[in-house]
């Protein structure tokens, strides 16, 4: 089938002259402006475009003009001197292959589900959101049909690859293929004879432990040891017998879970409540069984962090698993030191007190550009300058300790980027989304308010207050598996 054309000559008028430019609906009004500066040199930011909403904002999609071929448009704004011609001939995203429109459009291909296959969709589309992964998965020699968790990796690879060069949505079959043999548990069926919906948080963390054979790129370590898993330590004491020693110890993990009760409100709660617990242990100054206190804290933090939202438990009662639908708010920006070790918050604070201080400069600056969005060389330049004695401020403030441990994070700070949702009342039923946020290199950390959604092979992109909502309260999608990174500049 052929591509439906974008392109459409218009008219614009400035100073007296018009120029015939055309536009490509497909993008938005900074397209526009960037072509009305090649005919008119008139810079972007100096430009004032009439259109019957008023004046062109960058973000506006050209689509919503609904310009027609001939169209004239007023344009206001003082003329530098004219832009060189360019290198390349304009290409028109019609005109490109699949895997360059992907890219210049930013543009993300959806999943096709197989049959009750969300949860594995979800997941897949959110783990695309650790950029060392799809480093290490490029350089892996892995080859398909390679038993074990090699073949997985292999499959993988390949279905990474495949999304980033098609716009269109793209069937996991290899990959799911291999899954079930590797994990019969996800070839179970159901009662009519259908494959049958599987947990996302079992199908993520069995992705996960399968990749551990991956080398970090650029490193001597392995992907998912230095980057997702985090050391946890832990100290039990005996409640029934104050004089009996305390035990510790440490263990690693890949997530941290928020246990929700009827009093947790919001995450950070709900996961201190998870590091505190009560269990049953032998007591050896007992002789017996006792209840001994457990408090755990964190004493490494990855560069990403997994939360689980402990939604689904076992009623016995009736004699299944239910889901609980509480509203549980959780962060954009996460504070990791409240779930640290005295001595690893202690290592963490000065680098955190410091990229806090920056970060509101840097938010100052943008202000004060957006004020005055006149730029030039010599602006430009002293930006650069200025952040990158930023960022050598912020390096010096890092912990030698943490700054050795590759793939941790130096400062304890997280931004949220990925999100799996779960909708619907039945734990064994229901439909699993994935969301992740767009980058945008000009918003304080690279990150965008806005996100995309996979909906399996659906993908639209989504603002900020759509995300606020999927705290829970109902039977809508609630957040069951959130992704943070460690917070940039």
């Amino acid at each position: 089938m052929a591509k439906m054309t974008t392109a459409v000559p218009v008219k614009v008028k400035h100073n007296g002259k018009t120029y015939d430019i055309t536009i490509d609906a497909s993008l938005d009004g900074r397209s526009f402006k960037d072509a009305i500066y090649t005919a008119t040199g008139v810079p972007p930011e100096r430009q004032k475009v009439m259109t019957k909403g008023g004046l062109l904002k960058d973000d506006t999609p050209l689509e919503r003009l609904g310009a027609h071929a001939g169209q004239l448009f007023m344009v206001v704004g003082t003329a530098g001197a004219l832009p060189a011609q360019p290198v390349q001939p304009v290409k028109f995203l019609e005109d490109m292959p699949d895997a360059d429109v992907a890219q210049a459009a930013d543009v993300r291909a959806g999943l096709v589900n197989l049959g009750n296959t969300c949860y594995l969709n979800s997941t897949l589309q959110v783990l695309r959101m650790i950029p060392e992964l799809g480093a290490a998965l490029k350089e892996s020699p892995a080859r398909i049909g390679t038993s074990g968790d090699a073949g997985l990796v292999a499959a993988l690879r390949d279905l990474y690859r495949d999304l980033g060069n098609t716009t269109e949505a793209v069937p996991p079959i290899v990959f799911l293929t291999v899954l079930r043999q590797l994990a019969p548990q996800f070839a179970e069926r159901g009662e009519g004879g259908g494959y049958a919906q599987q947990d996302a948080e079992e199908v993520y963390v069995r992705i996960v432990n399968s990749l551990s054979s991956l080398s970090a790129p650029g490193a001597d370590g392995r992907l998912t040891e230095q980057y997702m898993t985090g050391t946890m330590s832990t100290e039990r004491r005996n409640i029934e017998a104050a004089d009996e020693a305390p035990t510790s110890g440490s263990e690693p993990f890949l997530m941290l879970h928020c246990n929700i009760s009827s009093a947790t409100n919001e995450m950070t709660a709900g996961i201190l409540d998870a590091l505190e617990q009560r269990v049953e242990k032998h007591s050896e100054m007992l002789g017996r069984t006792a209840i001994h206190s457990e408090k755990s804290r964190v004493s490494r933090l990855p560069k990403y962090l997994s939360v689980h939202f402990v939604r689904f438990f076992w009623r016995r009662d009736i004699n299944r698993k239910t889901k609980i639908m509480r509203k549980v708010k959780f962060p954009f920006e996460l504070d990791a030191r409240a779930f640290a070790t005295p001595e690893l918050a202690a290592q963490l604070d000065p680098a955190a007190g410091m990229l806090r201080d920056l970060e509101k400069a840097r938010d100052e600056r943008r202000r004060v550009r957006r004020r005055n969005p006149k730029s030039d060389e010599e602006a430009d330049a002293e930006e650069a300058r200025v952040r990158s004695e930023e960022d050598a401020q912020l390096n010096e403030c890092v912990s030698p300790a943490v700054r050795a441990d590759t793939g941790s994070n130096h400062t304890g700070l997280y931004d949220l980027v990925g999100i799996v949702t779960h909708k619907g009342a039945d734990a064994d039923a229901g439909h699993y989304m994935g969301w992740t946020r767009r980058e945008d290199a000009d918003a304080p950390g690279g990150l965008s308010d806005s996100w995309y959604r996979f909906d399996d092979d659906r993908v639209t992109i989504v603002e900020k207050d759509k995300i606020e909502g999927l705290s829970g309260g109902g039977e809508d999608s609630v957040a069951y598996i959130l992704l943070y990174r460690a917070k940039e500049l």
